[in-house]
């Protein structure tokens, strides 16, 4: 399947816009509900044609979402409080004809009919539980950060080496930070 894909991949023509347009972060917040915080964030995954036939011949897209929560200082440099790394991974399942999107961290799926719900669902977090309110003072100043990643990683090597002199398939959105009111 991954020679199959790795043959239509390079005789196909690639260009570097497979993520096109702007890949973001439009939003982020946490909110604290029964003691924990829990992120909710929605993102831009602008994804061409290319990208959308690699998924269709069973080649995975990992999404990464790092959160980095920092107490602020004036003097000093600002201290990490938290830092968590979310992978989602999203593949196409031939047998079953569905896109199956994997929660990396916690092990629960999702099985989407088609790669458009597939990537709205993967637009979206919500309710991610990522710090206890125990470890934040409410008389300090705190600053969130999230960003997002499209990783390769988890290509078998074969395909990497194609997908090296692409730019459609790893890319990296610039930090959203916001001020954490405790």
């Amino acid at each position: 399947m991954c020679a199959a894909a790795a043959t239509t991949l390079w005789m196909r023509p690639l260009y570097a816009d497979g993520l096109e347009g702007r890949f973001e972060v439009r939003s982020a917040d946490l909110q604290l509900k029964d003691g924990v915080y829990h992120l909710n964030a929605h993102m831009d995954l602008p994804v061409s044609d290319a990208v959308r036939r690699g998924l269709a011949e069973g080649v995975p897209l990992t999404i990464e979402l790092d959160l980095d929560i920092e107490r602020v200082r004036q003097l000093l440099p600002n201290s990490r409080v938290a830092e968590l790394t979310q992978r989602y991974h999203l593949q196409y399942n031939a047998v079953s004809a569905r896109y199956i999107l994997r929660n990396d961290n916690s092990g629960q799926q999702q099985s989407l009919s088609t790669v458009d719900a597939a990537l709205e669902q993967l637009s979206e977090v919500r309710g991610l539980p990522v710090l206890d309110k125990a470890l934040i003072s409410a008389d300090r100043r705190y600053e969130a950060s999230v960003r997002a990643k499209v990783d390769y990683g988890s290509v078998p090597f074969t395909l990497r080496v194609v997908m090296f002199w692409v730019n459609d398939w790893h890319r990296e959105s610039d930090w959203y930070t916001w001020t954490l009111q405790p």
